[in-house]
């Protein structure tokens, strides 16, 4: 009785190591196996092949966020942001929750809203994340596409409201300060958001090369702290 138990048991594990095998000789696929497919695809570069793929992967399983996302991607690099927009859309009703999903989602509805010139759509999206979420990387996102669309005055704003909100040892902010303020040739300002961004960070190799790119030699005498209450004025 004892080997009949433990043959069954060894022919069950071995159908179970042998299933992928029988899959792929019958010509069946797993979800993961689809999206993988359309991943080589998008990283070689064959957009219109991961297109394909992933459209397939949604076909198959309309649930999954991740198939939905990849496919608003694939759009964008077509060059088809309507449809990046709705593909981008639905992951976010699937995954809009997730702290590791949203703001990818997100920054890929601004870029197919922006790209539309959608540009009512693409502000009240932008506040909405702002209000909603609260975190640096939805603010840095709100200035980015401000400066893009030509507000200046807002984008302002709101990279130095990210920079006064910013938590932590993440320089983030007080680079994308710098940034703009180098757009707008404003040399003072954006030395001043690096002695900042290297107060905050002073190991990163980045923020140092950019203030030796002002003649100024990276030392402690550099770093400045962030003057929080004079960041939203």
């Amino acid at each position: 009785m004892n080997r009949i138990v433990f043959r069954h048991k060894f022919a069950l594990a071995a159908a179970v190591l042998l299933l992928p095998v029988v899959l792929m000789s019958t010509g069946c696929e797993t979800q993961s196996m689809i999206r993988e497919k359309g991943e080589v695809a998008y990283y070689g570069g064959n957009y219109a092949q991961a297109r394909a793929e992933y459209a397939r992967a949604v076909d198959n399983q309309p649930s999954d966020y991740r198939a939905h996302y990849h496919l608003g991607l694939s759009y964008l690099e077509l060059d088809q942001p309507g449809r990046a927009q709705r593909s981008f859309e639905q992951a976010l009703t699937l995954r809009g929750r997730d702290p590791e999903w949203r703001p990818r989602i997100l920054d890929g509805l601004a870029e197919a809203l922006y790209r539309q010139d959608r540009l009512e759509r693409l502000q009240a999206m932008l506040e909405d994340a702002v209000r909603e979420g609260n975190t640096t990387h939805d603010r840095l996102r709100q200035a980015d596409y401000l400066m893009k669309i030509g507000d200046p005055d807002g984008a302002r704003n709101a990279y130095r409201t990210a920079a006064y909100f910013a938590e932590g040892r993440d320089p983030r902010p007080y680079v994308a300060v710098a940034d703009f303020y180098e757009q707008i040739n404003d040399e003072m300002n954006a030395v001043r958001a690096l002695r900042w961004a290297y107060y905050v960070d002073h190991g990163n190799p980045e923020i140092a090369e950019r203030l030796r790119g002002y003649g100024i030699v990276p030392g402690p005498t550099v770093a400045e702290a962030p003057p929080k209450p004079e960041m939203l004025r």
